[in-house]
């Protein structure tokens, strides 16, 4: 029997893992990569704190989308948790295209900074697109992603168990 109940997670799976193909993803995921990708709804200090200290514990830079409440189907927010030497950085980022022939890459929203992932599927800071070219290269970015997402609309989209959706925080991660 299928639970047509889920609030939303199987929407929230599917846009995860759109995502995760644009950004260069392969379909399986590798065995060991550097980053994790996550969901939580309505996100706060503590909730964030505690995944930014997961993804310092697991040795991976986390993508957390993050929704309003548990009824909202779009994210209001993405944030890439950042480790640092000293810890983690929380940034809040967009998408970027910067070629049509290469994946996604992640650009704060103060424009300063961008990434991509490299061939081991670790994030790696790389120069900021022009100012003038970054509206096109974000309206293009967020064009490529909804139609990902429109290919990944079947009730049997692919699962990856590395993509982890907090429904109501990560306290249930330390049992």
């Amino acid at each position: 029997m299928t639970n047509r109940n889920d609030r939303g997670v199987q929407h929230r799976k599917r846009r995860m893992m759109a995502l995760r193909k644009e950004l260069g993803f392969p379909k399986k995921a590798p065995i060991t990569t550097g980053l994790a990708f996550a969901a939580v709804d309505e996100p706060n200090d503590a909730i964030l704190c505690a995944i930014a200290q997961k993804a310092i514990a697991d040795k991976q830079d986390t993508l957390i989308h993050c929704y309003s409440s548990m009824v909202a189907n779009d994210p209001f927010l993405t944030v890439l948790v950042l480790r640092t030497a000293n810890g983690a950085e929380l940034l809040p980022v967009e998408i970027v295209q910067p070629s049509t022939a290469k994946p996604l890459q992640l650009i704060t929203t103060d424009r300063t900074r961008c990434f991509r992932l490299d061939s081991r599927w670790l994030l790696q800071e790389t120069p900021v697109p022009s100012v003038a070219k970054l509206p096109k290269a974000i309206a293009a970015a967020q064009a490529r992603y909804d139609a990902a997402m429109a290919d990944t609309r079947s009730d049997h989209a692919e699962w990856d168990p590395q993509v982890v959706i907090f429904e109501r925080g990560p306290a249930s991660m330390t049992a």
